[in-house]
C-alpha cells in the first residue's frame, strides 16, 4: 500500500542522503517492492507537475527583429533616412533605409538558426526511465516521473531524477556532469554524513548523471525544478551580459557622428546665411550635409564579417549562438575551463600496469590485462541488457589495442561475486588452461589485505601510496589456484586521458597573453596530475574550500596567481567569474556539465561542449561540436582576426568619409556651389560598401596575431591617436583634391572631374594600403579579392569618360597622361609613406 501524497515528508529530499533507505521510502509513502499505485501516481503528478526543467524562454522572430532594429547605430541610420526622404533627398534616404535590411537580417537569421540547432540538441538528449509501478516494470518518459517512484538503473542509463539509492549491485555512477569528478564512483545504500558536500554524497544518484556500471534501484526524492539540476538551472533565467566591445565601439561612433552632424548643420547653414541665401535652403543644405556625413557601412561591415565568421567557425564544428560572441573572443584575457570532458576525454583508460618488479609492458602487461578482465564480474554477465562498466570497457580497449582478444566464453565462468556495499572487490572463479583460477579486482588496500605475508603487504602498500600521487584511480588484482594462497599480481591505474593538442593549445594561450585557470570538482591529486600533463604548474593547485575562506577583496588579489582549483563547487566557480569581471577581465568559460552552467551564464563568452548537458548548452554563446579546447583556441584566433578586420574596415570607411566630407566642406567654404554630384557620391559609396564589407572579411590573420596581448577592456578600436591619423590621411586627400581643382588650368568641369578621380583612386589605393596598420603589405598574405576590387574601381574610373551616357551622367571629361600622373602622385603618396613608417620604424600608421 502507498501513503497518500498529502502525507509526504517535506524533508525527504533535503536530507535523503543522510537518512536510511527504509526511512526515505517510508517518508515518501512507497513500498519499494511494489512501487506506487496508479491512482496515487495521478494524485502526485497533479501536485508536483512534470519532471522537466522550465524551458528556456525563446525570443520570437519579432522579438529578434525588435532587438536588432533598436541598436543605436540602426536607429541613427533610420532617422537619417527618414529625414532625407522628408527633405527631398529621396534616393539617398531610400539607400540608407535599404541598408538596414541586411544589418538587421544577418543578426536575426544567425540567432534563429542557433536556437533551432539547440532545440535539436535538446530533443536528442531527452531521457527515458525504467520504473516499478503497481508491481510491474515499465519504460516511460522521464517527464512522467513523480516523487516516490521506484527507478531501476542499468549501465548506460541517464539518471532521470534525484534518487535515494535503495539497492546497489556494483552500481557505478559518472557524476562529472554535476560535480566535475572525472572518475566514476560507486553508489552506496549506507547513509552519508549530514554535512557531506554534494561531491561526497554516495547514497544519492542525481538527475543528469550517468550509470557506467552495475545495476541498482532508487526512489525518486525530487523532480524537475526541485532536483539539484533544477536548482542550478533556476538561476539561469536571465543573462546579465554586457554589450560586446564592438557594440560599444559603434555606440561611441554614433555619439561622435551626432556631434559631427550637428556641427555640419551649423557650419553649412551659417555660411549660407552669411552669403544671403534663404533660410529654408540653408537648413536643407546643412541637414543634407549631415546625412551625407553618416556612414551607413559600419553596421553592414560588422554584419557581413560576423556572419561569414560564424560560417567559418561552423565549418570547424563551432556553433555560434550569438554573433557578438565572435568579436568578444578577440578580447578574452582569462579562460576558466572545466577539466573533465574539456581538457580530458571524460573516459577512463588504462594508464599503467605495475607488477611486483615495476611497470609492465608488452606480453606481461597483456597477460595482466586479460586476468583483470576475467576478474570483473560484469565482463561475464550480460543479463538484462547490461552494458559493460567503465572499468571493463577500459580493460577491453587496452587488450584490443595491444593486439589481444577481449572476448570471454560464458561457459568458462564457474562463480562470480560482484562489488557490493560491504565488499569493494569483484571476485570470479573461471576455468582456464591451468584449471580453475580464482581472481579478485578492486580496492587495492582490500586486495593486498588478502596476502598472508606481512612483508609482501608492506611492499605493495608503498607502491599504492606512490602511484596514488600520480592521480590515477588504482585497483589491485590478485589470483590463487582453486583453494590455494592469494598472490597479488599487479596494480592497474586508470585515468581520464588528456585530449590531443591540449598542451599545445595552452601554450598558445600563454603566448597570446591569455590566462587559463582550470576549475574542477576532482580530487587535488588528480587535478595536479592533469595539470602536469597539460604543462601547468602542479604545485599551484588550491582547494575550493581555501578560496571560499577568502573575502572578495582577497580572492580578487590572488586571481592572477591561480592556475588549478580542485574540489570546487558551482557557486565557487561562478564567484570567480563574477569577481574577475568586476576586476575588468574579459572572460571565457568552458564546460559541459550542469555544474558549469552558473559560471557559463555569467561569462563574457560561454563555451559549451556539444556532448555536454542541455543546461550547459542553453547557457552558452558557442557550442564546440568536437569538445576540443584546441578548437576553442582556433575560435579565439578567429575572434582576433575578426576584430582586426573590423578595425581595418572602420579605418577605411571613416577615412573615406573624412576625405569626402572634407572635400565637400572645404570646397563649399571656398565658394563651389556643388563640388560633387549625387551620382558621384553614390558610386564612391558603392565601392566602399563592396570592398569594405566583403574584401576585408577575406583578410587572413596577420603573422603575429596570437603573439599579441589581448585588447584591454574598454579600449576602442579607433583610439584618439588612430582617429587623428585617419583624419590626417583623409584630410590630405580632401585638401590635395581641392588644391588640384583650384590650380587646374582647364575648365571647371574638367577640374571637378580630376578632383573626383583623385578621391576615387586615393580611396582605392588606401583600401589596399591599410590591410594592416602594423605591417607593410609585402609581409602580408595576398588578398586577391581586395586587389581586384581596387583595380576594378580604378579601371571603371578610366572607362567612364569614354562611355557617352556615363560621361554625361558623371559630367566626366577625358584625362591625359599629365592628369593621371597627378592622380597617381596624390593617391600613392600616403600609401608609400605608411609602408615606409611600418617597415622601418615598426610603428602603426594609416595611409
Amino acid at each position: 500500500m502507498t501513503t497518500p501524497s498529502a502525507a509526504l515528508d517535506p524533508l525527504a529530499h533535503a536530507h535523503a542522503y543522510a537518512r536510511s533507505a527504509e526511512e526515505v521510502a517510508r517518508a515518501l509513502g512507497v513500498d519499494r517492492a511494489i512501487g506506487l499505485e496508479r491512482l496515487e501516481i495521478e494524485r502526485r503528478a497533479a501536485a508536483s507537475g512534470p519532471n522537466a526543467l522550465e524551458p528556456a524562454r525563446r525570443n520570437s522572430i519579432l522579438g529578434m527583429i525588435r532587438e536588432a532594429a533598436t541598436e543605436p547605430f540602426v536607429l541613427l541610420l533610420f532617422v537619417a533616412g527618414v529625414l532625407a526622404v522628408a527633405l527631398g533627398e529621396v534616393r539617398d534616404g531610400l539607400l540608407v533605409l535599404a541598408a538596414l535590411i541586411p544589418i538587421v537580417g544577418a543578426d536575426v537569421v544567425t540567432e534563429y538558426r542557433g536556437d533551432r540547432a539547440m532545440e535539436a540538441l535538446r530533443d536528442a538528449s531527452a531521457p527515458r526511465a525504467r520504473v516499478r509501478r503497481a508491481g510491474s516494470v515499465e519504460d516511460i518518459d522521464a517527464t512522467e516521473l513523480v516523487p516516490g517512484d521506484i527507478i531501476l538503473l542499468r549501465a548506460g542509463d541517464i539518471v532521470p531524477a534525484d534518487l535515494r539509492v535503495l539497492r546497489a549491485d556494483r552500481l557505478l555512477l559518472d557524476r562529472s556532469a554535476l560535480t566535475g569528478e572525472s572518475v566514476p564512483e560507486p553508489a552506496t545504500v549506507t547513509a552519508d554524513l549530514p554535512d557531506a558536500p554534494l561531491a561526497d554524497r554516495h547514497a544519492m544518484a542525481y538527475a543528469a548523471t550517468s550509470v557506467v556500471g552495475g545495476r541498482g534501484e532508487g526512489v525518486v526524492v525530487a523532480i524537475g525544478q526541485g532536483s539539484e539540476i533544477g536548482r542550478i538551472a533556476g538561476g539561469l533565467r536571465e543573462r546579465g551580459r554586457r554589450r560586446s566591445p564592438l557594440q560599444l565601439e559603434l555606440d561611441r561612433l554614433v555619439r561622435i557622428l551626432l556631434v559631427v552632424a550637428i556641427g555640419l548643420i551649423v557650419t553649412v547653414s551659417g555660411l549660407g546665411f552669411i552669403r544671403g541665401q534663404e533660410i529654408g535652403a540653408n537648413l536643407l543644405a546643412g541637414i543634407s550635409a549631415a546625412i551625407a556625413s553618416i556612414p551607413e557601412e559600419p553596421p553592414i561591415l560588422l554584419a557581413v564579417i560576423l556572419g561569414l565568421g560564424a560560417y567559418r567557425l561552423l565549418k570547424r564544428g563551432v556553433l555560434v549562438r550569438r554573433l557578438n560572441a565572435e568579436e568578444t573572443l578577440g578580447a578574452i584575457d582569462l579562460i576558466l575551463t572545466d577539466k573533465t570532458g574539456t581538457l580530458t576525454r571524460n573516459r577512463l583508460d588504462v594508464a599503467s600496469v605495475t607488477g611486483p618488479d615495476g611497470p609492465l609492458a608488452d606480453a606481461p602487461r597483456l597477460e595482466i590485462l586479460n586476468e583483470a578482465l576475467r576478474a570483473e564480474d560484469d565482463a561475464w554477465v550480460r543479463a538484462e541488457g547490461t552494458a559493460p562498466g567503465s572499468f571493463t570497457a577500459s580493460l577491453s580497449r587496452a587488450i584490443e589495442t595491444a593486439g589481444g582478444d577481449a572476448r570471454l566464453d560464458p561457459a568458462d565462468l564457474v562463480e562470480a561475486e560482484p562489488v557490493d556495499d560491504g565488499r569493494p572487490i569483484s571476485r570470479t572463479r573461471s576455468r582456464g588452461p591451468e584449471g580453475v583460477i580464482e581472481l579478485v579486482i578492486g580496492a587495492p588496500e582490500v586486495v593486498v589485505g588478502l596476502v598472508s605475508g606481512l612483508d609482501d603487504r608492506s611492499v605493495w602498500h608503498e607502491r599504492i601510496e606512490r602511484l596514488a600521487a600520480s592521480g590515477e584511480r588504482l585497483v589491485g588484482l590478485a589470483r590463487r589456484p582453486d583453494g590455494g594462497q592469494w598472490h597479488v599480481r599487479a596494480l592497474i591505474g586508470f585515468a581520464d586521458p588528456l585530449r590531443d593538442g591540449i598542451r599545445e593549445a595552452l601554450e598558445t594561450a600563454r603566448g597570446a597573453g591569455i590566462e587559463v585557470i582550470v576549475v574542477t570538482g576532482d580530487h587535488p591529486v588528480t587535478a595536479a596530475a592533469i595539470a602536469a600533463q597539460a604543462g601547468l604548474d602542479r604545485e599551484r593547485v588550491v582547494l575550493g574550500e581555501q578560496l571560499a575562506a577568502l573575502d572578495d577583496a582577497q580572492l580578487t588579489a590572488v586571481l592572477p596567481n591561480l592556475q588549478v582549483v580542485a574540489r570546487s563547487t558551482p557557486e565557487q566557480k561562478e564567484r570567480l567569474v563574477r569577481l574577475a569581471r568586476a576586476a575588468g577581465r574579459t572572460i571565457a568559460v568552458t564546460g559541459d556539465g550542469v555544474n558549469d552552467a552558473p559560471a557559463l551564464n555569467g561569462a563574457d563568452v560561454a563555451v559549451a561542449m556539444g556532448s555536454g548537458t542541455a543546461v550547459a548548452r542553453e547557457a552558452a554563446d558557442l557550442v564546440l561540436g568536437d569538445d576540443s579546447f584546441a578548437t576553442l583556441m582556433y575560435g579565439l584566433a578567429e575572434g582576433r582576426r575578426i576584430v582586426d578586420n573590423v578595425q581595418k574596415g572602420l579605418i577605411f570607411l571613416v577615412s573615406t568619409h573624412v576625405a569626402l566630407l572634407g572635400f565637400i566642406l572645404t570646397a563649399t567654404i571656398y565658394g563651389f556651389g556643388q563640388p560633387l554630384l549625387p551620382i558621384q557620391i553614390l558610386w564612391l559609396e558603392l565601392f566602399i560598401d563592396v570592398s569594405a564589407s566583403v574584401a576585408f572579411e577575406l583578410e587572413k590573420p596577420e603573422p603575429n596575431l596570437m603573439r599579441r596581448r589581448p585588447r584591454r577592456q574598454g579600449q576602442p578600436l579607433l583610439t584618439g591617436v588612430l582617429l587623428g591619423r585617419i583624419a590626417f590621411a583623409g584630410g590630405f586627400s580632401a585638401v590635395a583634391a581641392l588644391f588640384v581643382m583650384v590650380t587646374q588650368p582647364g575648365g571647371p568641369a574638367h577640374a571637378q572631374w580630376l578632383a573626383y578621380t583623385i578621391l576615387v583612386c586615393g580611396q582605392a589605393v588606401r583600401a589596399y594600403a591599410n590591410r594592416s596598420i602594423r605591417e607593410p603589405i609585402w609581409r602580408l598574405p595576398a588578398n586577391r579579392f581586395l586587389l581586384a576590387a581596387t583595380a576594378g574601381a580604378i579601371g571603371i574610373q578610366v572607362i567612364i569618360p569614354s562611355v557617352p551616357f556615363l560621361a554625361d551622367a558623371f559630367r566626366a571629361t577625358p584625362l591625359d597622361l599629365s592628369d593621371w600622373a597627378v592622380v597617381a602622385l596624390v593617391a600613392l603618396a600616403p600609401a608609400v609613406v605608411a609602408q615606409a613608417v611600418r617597415g622601418v620604424t615598426a610603428r602603426t600608421w594609416v595611409a
